[in-house]
């Protein structure tokens, strides 16, 4: 349950990033891309072949989901050597918060 500070808190956040919203709700509307981004509250970060392999898809269509999480910036990637990971983008206080209501 949200305490008063909580409360105001995400009314102030809400007011700022009215405009996303629509577009984050969007994209964790889809019952696979919504259990990915759930999937990173128990692992740091993923790659490609982590979200194929534990969602059963291809790599092509777990490439594109992380693309949509991505693009809505819910998620951001981040290269090392030639493995390219994808993490929460948690310096976005709305990722924040979204992560909050999925736990």
């Amino acid at each position: 349950m949200l305490n008063p500070k909580e409360i105001q808190k995400l009314q102030s956040l809400l007011k700022r990033e009215d405009h996303r919203l629509p577009i984050v709700f969007s994209a964790l509307g889809d019952p696979r891309r919504c259990k990915i981004f759930r999937s990173f509250l128990k692992r740091d970060r993923l790659c490609v072949s982590d979200v194929s392999r534990t969602f059963g898809i291809s790599m092509s269509l777990a490439s594109q989901h992380l693309k949509i999480l991505e693009v809505t910036k819910l998620v951001i990637r981040e290269k090392e050597g030639r493995t390219v990971y994808f993490r929460p983008n948690v310096q976005d206080e709305l990722v924040r918060t979204v992560i909050k209501a999925v736990q």
